[in-house]
C-alpha cells in the first residue's frame, strides 16, 4: 500500500483508532497498553481461523474498518478481559470471544470521540465476524503491554471509508478557500484569475556532470521515489500538495491525498 503521509485523512483515521485502542484496552484489561502504526507492510495472515473485529462507522464518514486477530491473541485477549491466567495452551472457548467482543466495543465507544476533530460526528458499532470484508486498505498496528510485550494486528479499511475521509477533507479545504476568498479586497480579487503553471514530479536524481553528458536514447535514470508513493505537484519550487497520479482521457492527472500548507 502506498505510504500513509502525515496530515491526510488516512493519518489520522489511523492515528485516532490507535488512541482509541490504546485508551480501550486500558480499560477493559487494567493494564496500560499502547498502539502504535507500523510502517511495516502489514503481513499475510496464515491463520485460517483468525477472527476479525469489523467496526462499523457512520455520520460524518462512513464504511467498515476491520481488524485482524490471530487466534492466539483472541486468547490472550479473552483471558485478560475475564481476569483469567495466560494460558497460550489453553482451549479456546466462545466466552473467550465473548469477552474480546465487549474490550472491542469499548474500542468503538472511545474512537468517536478521537475521530470527531477530523471527521466531525460519527458513530461506530463493533461486532466479531469470521471473515474479512474483502479488498482495501491494510494497514499494520502494533499493540504493546508491558507483560504479554508486542502483538500484531493488521487493520483493514474499506474503499468506501477511505473515499468518505477524502471526501470530508476535500469538502473542508474547499469551505476554507471559499472563505477565505470572501474577505479578499476588491483590488486584490483581480488575481484570482491569473493562470499559474503547474508541474507533476514522479521523482529526484543528482547527477555528475560525466553522467549527464554520458546519457542517450535508451538510458534509464532512477528516481528517488517508489512506484506506490505519491507524486509531487510543484508550483515553480514549491510543493502545493502530493497525490496518485491517474489517467483522464488519456492524459496524466493527480489525485491529490494531501495539500501542502506553503
Amino acid at each position: 500500500m502506498p505510504a500513509i503521509l502525515p496530515g491526510t485523512p488516512l493519518d489520522s483515521f489511523v492515528n485516532a483508532i490507535c488512541q482509541a485502542a490504546s485508551e480501550g484496552l486500558t480499560q477493559a484489561l487494567s493494564t496500560s497498553w499502547n498502539c502504535t502504526m507500523s510502517a511495516e507492510k502489514a503481513p499475510e495472515s496464515g491463520d485460517a481461523a483468525a477472527t476479525y473485529i469489523v467496526f462499523s462507522v457512520a455520520g460524518g464518514i462512513a464504511g467498515n474498518a476491520t481488524l485482524q486477530v490471530s487466534t492466539a491473541d483472541v486468547l490472550l485477549l479473552g483471558q485478560k478481559a475475564l481476569n483469567e491466567a495466560v494460558e497460550a495452551t489453553a482451549q479456546l472457548e466462545p466466552r473467550h470471544r465473548e469477552a474480546l467482543e465487549g474490550v472491542a466495543k469499548k474500542i468503538a465507544a472511545t474512537s468517536v470521540s478521537a475521530l470527531k476533530e477530523s471527521f466531525g460526528e460519527v458513530q461506530v458499532q463493533a461486532s466479531l465476524a469470521e471473515s474479512s470484508a474483502g479488498a482495501g486498505t491494510s494497514v499494520r498496528l502494533v499493540l504493546e503491554e508491558a507483560a504479554v510485550g508486542k502483538r500484531t494486528v493488521e487493520l483493514q479499511l474499506s474503499d468506501e471509508l477511505v473515499a468518505s475521509m477524502s471526501a470530508v477533507k476535500l469538502g473542508r479545504a474547499d469551505d476554507s478557500v471559499k472563505n477565505a476568498s470572501e474577505d479578499i479586497p476588491g483590488n486584490l480579487d483581480r488575481i484570482l484569475g491569473v493562470k499559474l503553471n503547474l508541474c507533476l514530479r514522479f521523482g529526484r536524481r543528482s547527477l555528475t556532470l560525466r553522467e549527464v553528458l554520458d546519457l542517450n536514447s535508451g538510458s534509464v535514470v532512477e528516481l528517488d521515489r517508489q512506484v506506490q508513493e505519491p507524486a509531487d505537484l510543484m508550483l515553480g519550487d514549491k510543493l502545493v500538495a502530493r497525490g496518485e497520479v491517474v489517467i483522464v482521457d488519456g492524459n496524466y492527472g493527480i489525485r491529490v491525498t494531501e495539500v501542502v500548507d506553503v
